[in-house]
């Protein structure tokens, strides 16, 4: 066979081949564009966001359930809103400070978590700078949805008697309590201790058009069935343990896709996941984040 007879023969192969290479092109480039985005999002609080690392765990349920998802965090123990809208860190701390997290990239979700007490004993501050961290998430994407990390009480004497059904005996220990602690109450002490933390981060919704999970009020309804606090040694218990940390990422969960938390946990399980609780725990908590989140809305 001649030499031209093989060059002829080497493009009539070349030539055949081209339109397979670029069918096989077209259907990379169509599954590229119908493989979803991932969800991001972003966790700004304290130890109630970083303990059993509830991020991860909302993460993992996203992505359990179809809903590509990477979710971060800025937590720095302690922090409250004006320390995160202020840009400080902790000593040695080696994340960069909210600020600069917020501005790094289009979030679609930011969550925002007070210090524990936060929205009773400092209500005017929380107020304040939950907005003002409102206006900077904002301002760097006008369309991320921003959701409320309503926690606990931590202190039950403190912040759960002083209610209007509390009687005159509770109301008065709430009263010396709080006088102990920081002086004469004012007016407006009095309306937080009133409402709470619920009604701080209702507040805090109504001023900012943000969404409040309700985390806070799943505690309440799971009541003593189960301990949802990690043994704190002499101290009282109120950081969350691995069950309290699966009850908030529940309530998260629906919150943010509003599907049922139910039957997470076995497909957590099917995708390798573990988790400290057992079957029976993990669907009573889911149970009652669904119905805690269908409440509020």
């Amino acid at each position: 066979m001649t030499l031209s007879r093989l060059f002829v023969l080497a493009l009539g192969v070349v030539a055949s081949l081209a339109p397979c290479l670029s069918c096989a092109q077209e259907n990379e480039e169509q599954a590229k564009a119908n493989k979803p985005e991932k969800i991001k999002l972003l966790f700004i609080g304290n130890s109630f966001t970083f303990y059993n690392s509830l991020n991860k765990t909302i993460q993992d349920m996203l992505n359990v359930s179809g809903v590509p998802a990477v979710a971060k965090r800025s937590a720095p123990g302690g922090w409250r809103f004006r320390q995160h809208f202020n840009g400080e860190t902790p000593k040695d701390y080696k994340d960069k400070p909210t600020p600069e997290t917020i501005r790094s990239q289009k979030w679609d979700y930011v969550v925002l978590q007070e210090q524990s007490s936060g929205a009773v004993d400092h209500r005017a501050e929380f107020l304040e700078f939950g907005k003002k961290l409102c206006d900077m998430i904002r301002e760097n994407n006008p369309e991320t949805k921003i959701l409320l990390y309503q926690t606990w009480q931590r202190c039950p004497g403190m912040f759960e008697g002083y209610g209007v059904n509390a009687d005159g005996e509770t109301r008065n220990a709430v009263l010396a309590s709080w006088t102990k602690r920081y002086g004469e109450p004012s007016d407006a002490t009095i309306e937080a201790l009133q409402d709470g933390m619920q009604g701080g981060y209702a507040k805090l919704a109504e001023l900012t058009g943000a969404t409040v999970a309700p985390v806070g009020q799943a505690f309440f309804t799971v009541g003593d069935k189960y301990d949802l606090y990690c043994d704190e040694g002499d101290k009282k218990p109120f950081h969350p343990n691995p069950l309290g940390t699966y009850l908030g990422g529940c309530v998260f969960f629906k919150t943010i896709t509003g599907k049922s938390p139910v039957g997470l946990y076995q497909k957590l399980v099917a995708a390798g996941k573990e988790y400290k609780l057992t079957a029976e725990e993990a669907a009573y908590l889911e149970e009652v984040a669904d119905k805690t989140v269908a409440d509020v809305k």
